[in-house]
């Protein structure tokens, strides 16, 4: 499975949900251990452009640099995290 794919997967079981809170990311931590999860709103996100859209939130990658610093970024070959941003209401 691709990157891509994969992070739309993972997108898709989250939209599936119906609370998105700490034990869904713990869920989603066991089944994907090779990304890290973080939650958060999409006012923190500032105005920065999802990677993915989807009813309720939005995903962005996150990139861990050699220092430990952590960025967001659009392409997926550079990420290791997946941040949820659950839009307000």
């Amino acid at each position: 499975m691709t990157l891509d794919r994969e992070i739309e997967t993972i997108g898709s079981r989250i939209a599936r949900e119906s609370t998105i809170d700490e034990a869904l990311l713990a869920r989603l931590r066991a089944a994907y251990p090779q990304w890290r999860f973080t939650l958060c709103s999409e006012d923190d996100t500032g105005e920065r452009e999802p990677y993915l859209t989807f009813d309720g939130f939005d995903l962005h990658l996150v990139r861990l640099s050699a220092t430990g610093c952590a960025s967001l970024t659009p392409w997926p070959e550079q990420s290791s995290g997946i941040l949820v941003a659950l839009h307000e209401s």
